[in-house]
């Protein structure tokens, strides 16, 4: 069905083919009606584009308070009355109190969620589903848990080595030359498995060829904290002595060394366009950098000494210390008085 002649607000900026000025001029009939239809389409695909602007929603999923409220105080509970069916269903919880504190790791997708339990529980299932594909226990300690290039591998830290195990929980791999890990990171476009630990040196593994591709030793002792930044698979690791160094496998050395902190790293968190790096320290501080120049662009005091960072695709912070986590909005943009 045709587009209505009548003119669209904001139609010029969809447009994608700048109009003649006179194609009357044009000798050739066949090019003249070729550049009007093609003008015509343009103008109807500019319109349809316009007419479908106001649906567009500037910033998505976010809370408005009113009046004196905080968003802030905000409970969960509170706000499952006014979500839609498709989100309510998205919500779940997990009773887990024996076998914590756990690791969770979830698919690049988001569908298929894996968690590790420090004194030895492992499973994996689809939460949308509910489906289980596999729940273990080792019977040993287990640091840290993660998803390789999809859901039918994951790699799963234990107490001295690093197992490689399928979606139904059997062991395929013992991976010797990782020992006493403490964290993981899986570099999906490299097929690499990152590991740091107690003996301080990180090592890359191929999961496609089962080689060693590199092994670094940082010098800096041992190490438990470390992520990576998703825009060039670049490898963050924090020190005992409030230092961050960014490692390649393809460099002997590292290819950054910033002093963070007065005191260890506790976590770091990279943004999803490897611009802005969040870090927080037994000093009491969460800081926010420009990895672009290696500026601190915003410190904070935390109450109690933050564990536990990420930052999501739409850029909010979250801080988890102790049993509480706090959430901040436009943390990288300007210094926030309060939590979002």
């Amino acid at each position: 069905m045709a587009e209505s002649e009548e003119p669209v607000k904001n139609e010029e900026k969809y447009m994608r083919i700048k109009p003649s000025k006179d194609t009357k001029k044009i000798a050739d009939i066949k090019l003249r009606a070729k550049i009007t239809h093609q003008e015509k389409n343009s103008r109807d695909a500019a319109r349809a584009a316009a007419r479908a602007e106001m649906l567009l929603q500037e910033e998505a999923g976010y809370l408005e308070a009113e009046g004196l409220e905080k968003t802030f105080k905000f409970r969960q509970d509170q706000l499952v009355s006014s979500f839609d069916v498709n989100t309510a269903s998205k919500i779940f919880s997990l009773d887990l109190p024996e076998f914590g504190p756990y690791s969770v790791d979830y698919t690049r997708n988001g569908r298929h969620l894996l968690i590790g339990g420090h004194k030895g529980h492992i499973a994996a299932f689809d939460w949308q589903t509910g489906g289980l594909h596999f729940e273990t226990h080792v019977n040993e300690t287990v640091r840290d848990v993660k998803w390789l290039h999809n859901e039918t591998m994951l790699a799963v830290a234990q107490k001295k080595y690093v197992y490689i195990y399928d979606k139904t929980g059997l062991e395929i791999h013992q991976l010797k030359n990782h020992t006493y890990v403490d964290q993981l990171q899986f570099l999906p476009y490299h097929y690499l498995l990152a590991t740091i630990g107690s003996n301080g040196y990180l090592k890359y593994q191929d999961t496609s060829t089962g080689e060693l591709v590199a092994e670094r030793r940082t010098k800096l002792g041992p190490c438990n904290t470390m992520t990576q930044n998703r825009y060039n698979a670049v490898i963050h690791l924090g020190h005992q002595n409030g230092t961050v160094t960014l490692w390649s496998p393809s460099m002997p050395s590292p290819l950054v060394k910033m002093q963070c902190h007065r005191g260890p790293v506790q976590a770091i968190a990279v943004d999803k366009g490897g611009h802005y790096m969040a870090t927080s320290g037994t000093d009491g501080q969460l800081k926010i950098w420009d990895i672009r120049n290696y500026g601190c662009l915003q410190e904070y005091y935390t109450p109690r000494t933050a564990t536990s960072l990420d930052i999501s695709d739409t850029g909010l912070l979250s801080v988890g210390m102790h049993t509480h986590v706090q959430v901040w909005k436009d943390a990288f943009r300007k210094k926030q008085e309060s939590p979002y």
